[in-house]
């Protein structure tokens, strides 16, 4: 293998353009990574996106990307609904394979392509593997794992917000920045799988994968509007969903994107929590700090102000956006280039973690649909 990974940029909307795109292209990586093409539908996006960020080609098409560019990976930003067609051709051409949040819209999607890559021996990393591995989550685990909250009752956790119809990035009418956001509201995308799977990632990293699910769901916003145009919403954007992990350790978790504005110890709009409860005190995680009641911390109660430090992140990747999908994107071109299996972080499998979260999501509708509670089978 190569000691430079030759990386291809699938899809050249927003999430690419204000974060992928210009952290691939800085000088501190150009002796791992070679952005080696742009592929978007849109020929125009694709062809400027390549020559503003210096690729060697560009596509519109994928199937001849994957036939015709020299490629050893590819990040895939593209709505949820395509990731899996996507990467199932990735993986049959052999190519090492990034996939933004979620890994695929359905939990059967993803067993085939877990399957699919263990038999191509495709190494896979999955988004948000950056939530397990912060700080702050790191803190959390020892916690508990120590024993300082005792024996954990429940926790709450959520993600809410506004719409991507309303993001800045999309106000202006040039071609690169236009970026018609109608596949957010189509089914097999929506907040749970967008905004929510970054606080399932984080809290089963903590707490171990769930054993059960339950949950209410629905399209709270029929409607939306992007600029002149009206969108019908077919994906639910308003869910609560309960979690069993077992011992009658229970957890609450929602993820709406209707408009609410929940200010907490994250100053940060529309998240909650993590909020954890034991038998013997709480743990209240902040966006930067970790709060502590318990009778075996100093004084009872005890703050940690915690760094958003990232294993593959350095430098000016800080200040720039979407550090957290490049920190991912940086730990597929590490383990290709030292023939390592995507870990996240103790012993956890990139694409299994990604898996077990998507099953909660889609069983979590299935719980809402039903009126059943629907039993976890994934583990990692």
């Amino acid at each position: 293998m190569s000691k430079i990974v030759r990386m291809a940029v699938v899809g050249c909307g927003s999430v690419s353009q204000r974060g992928l795109l210009p952290h691939l292209t800085q000088d501190d990586v150009k002796d791992r990574v070679k952005l080696a093409a742009t592929m978007d539908v849109v020929a125009e996006r694709a062809k400027r996106c390549k020559e503003k960020f210096g690729a060697e080609e560009w596509y519109d098409d994928y199937d001849e990307m994957l036939a015709k560019a020299d490629v050893d990976a590819v990040t895939i930003a593209t709505p949820i609904q395509l990731h899996y067609e996507q990467a199932m051709k990735a993986i049959a051409a052999g190519v090492h394979l990034h996939l933004n949040k979620t890994m695929t819209a359905t939990f059967e999607q993803a067993n085939k392509l877990v399957e699919a890559a263990k038999k191509k021996n495709v190494k896979v990393v999955a988004s948000p593997g950056d939530r397990a591995q912060l700080q702050s989550t790191r803190l959390v685990k020892k916690y508990i794992m120590e024993g300082t909250i005792g024996k954990v009752f429940w926790v709450v956790v959520g993600s809410a917000g506004f719409g991507h119809e309303l993001e800045p990035f999309r106000k202006a009418e040039d071609i690169l920045t236009n970026v018609d956001p109608s596949w957010y509201y189509g089914h097999g995308a929506g907040p749970m799988r967008d905004r929510t799977v970054y606080e399932l990632h984080r809290i089963t990293s903590i707490l171990g994968p769930a054993k059960r699910v339950a949950g209410f769901s629905g399209i709270a916003l029929k409607e939306r509007r992007f600029k002149d145009k009206i969108i019908k919403v077919e994906e639910e954007d308003n869910t609560t969903l309960l979690l069993d992990w077992g011992d009658a350790t229970f957890g609450m978790i929602y993820g709406s994107e209707c408009p609410i504005m929940i200010r907490s110890i994250n100053k940060f709009p529309g998240i909650l929590g993590p909020f954890i409860t034991g038998s013997e005190g709480e743990i209240a995680m902040g966006y930067n700090s970790v709060e502590v009641f318990s009778g075996k911390v100093s004084g009872g109660y005890q703050v940690t102000n915690t760094e958003r430090t990232l294993p593959y992140v350095e430098g000016i990747h800080y200040k720039m956006d979407e550090f957290w999908v490049y920190n991912d994107i940086m730990h597929l071109v590490d383990c290709i280039i030292n023939d390592k299996t995507p870990i996240v972080v103790d012993n956890i499998v990139s694409v299994e973690h990604a898996r077990h979260v998507i099953e909660i999501i889609d069983k979590g509708y299935v719980a809402s649909r039903t009126g059943k509670t629907q039993t976890l089978t994934s583990t990692f």
